[in-house]
């Protein structure tokens, strides 16, 4: 059979069964008897046959295809994320066509032709990774009529209550940014904290908007006062280059830092570490430190690094759980709590060795 691609007639000549009996064998039917799946299968791995996708799209005028549209995809979380949707995806028979947008270089037009070429190889149901505000936008403004699974943070100029009433074609998943943040703060509060820093992330993700106004209204509820420095991206670089500049302006540093940290990601908390320990400050005996995301290799920075702990796999999971319920037919059935539209998956706060509570200065 070396060079020639071997057919379900083959195929079912050589176990001595109809081509039918062989489909059934390949659909997991359950009207098959053992003894039969046992020989025909036999002769599928000794000849080494594969099932035509093309074929079996004609057949069943079903591709079993998914577009999965993402960005963000430098970052752990997006990416995660995607691995998760991927090997769910496998394990219902599912293919996926991945598409990479970079986070600020597209219009709208540039994303349309991508989900038009995707609409043109058959695909039954989008994707779309959009941390950003413009991919958002795009994402809910898309001449899609199949079903479509947004995963986005819950805040933004976005109108996704919106959208989601007008199309039961819609869904929109994401982490619980608010109530992470809702959970660092209460923690800080009770470790005797009252003042804080905090570092945002780029003003165009969502998951940016949404933690920095989280922030600004639990802090203010646990009895915090809170100063923001915005940053201009999610790196670590950025982040030590903005602490280090606000260190450097404080006309008593050790009398004038807050005595708790809070950044949007553990990246950024790497680059204030390292500002820190520049100007002679060490973390958590002169000020208590908090990440987000739970990157691997926190656990072993130095010291281990308090962070919230989102469950990036759950939510590529839930996010193949509700596409496959829109392919069937039915509605986004989702059993999570929603914020302006968004079902949202818990993020727990890890504790770690970089809060304590705050010494006397």
């Amino acid at each position: 059979m070396a060079g020639k691609r071997v057919s379900i007639f083959e195929v079912a000549k050589a176990a001595g069964v109809s081509h039918q009996t062989v489909s059934r064998v390949i659909n997991h039917s359950p009207n098959v008897s053992p003894a039969t799946r046992a020989k025909v299968q036999a002769a599928i791995d000794r000849m080494g046959y594969r099932p035509s996708s093309a074929a079996r799209a004609l057949a069943t005028q079903r591709t079993r295809t998914i577009a999965l549209i993402a960005g963000g995809v430098s970052y752990f979380g997006p990416l995660a994320t995607i691995a998760s949707i991927e090997g769910m995806a496998r394990k219902h028979d599912l293919y996926v066509s991945i598409s990479i947008l970079n986070d600020h270089e597209y219009t709208q037009d540039a994303f349309e032709q991508v989900a038009d070429a995707c609409l043109e190889q058959g695909v039954e149901a989008f994707v779309f990774v959009a941390p950003t505000e413009p991919m958002v936008q795009a994402a809910l403004g898309a001449r899609i009529k199949v079903p479509r699974v947004l995963l986005t943070s819950s805040h933004g100029d976005a109108d996704i209550e919106s959208a989601i009433t007008k199309s039961h074609n819609i869904a929109c998943l994401g982490i619980d940014q608010w109530g992470a943040m809702r959970t660092i703060a209460k923690h800080l509060s009770a470790l005797g904290h009252t003042n804080a820093l905090y570092l945002a992330g780029p003003f165009d993700w969502r998951d940016a908007t949404t933690r920095r106004d989280a922030w600004a209204q639990e802090s203010k509820a646990a009895g915090i006062d809170s100063t923001v420095i915005n940053v201009d991206s999610w790196s670590g670089d950025d982040a030590y280059q903005r602490m280090s500049a606000y260190l450097n302006a404080l006309a008593d540093p050790k009398a004038d830092l807050p005595t708790a940290i809070v950044t949007a990601n553990d990246m950024q908390a790497l680059g204030v570490r390292r500002a820190l320990y520049d100007h002679g400050f060490y973390v958590p005996r002169d000020v208590s430190l908090v990440g987000f995301d739970n990157m691997p290799g926190v656990d072993n920075a130095i010291p281990p690094l308090t962070t919230i702990s989102p469950d990036f796999p759950n939510l590529g999971v839930v996010a193949m759980g509700t596409v496959l319920s829109m392919m069937g037919g039915g509605e986004s059935t989702l059993d999570l709590p929603l914020r302006h539209g968004v079902g949202v998956i818990g993020a727990p706060l890890v504790v770690r060795e970089s809060t304590a509570a705050p010494a006397v200065r």
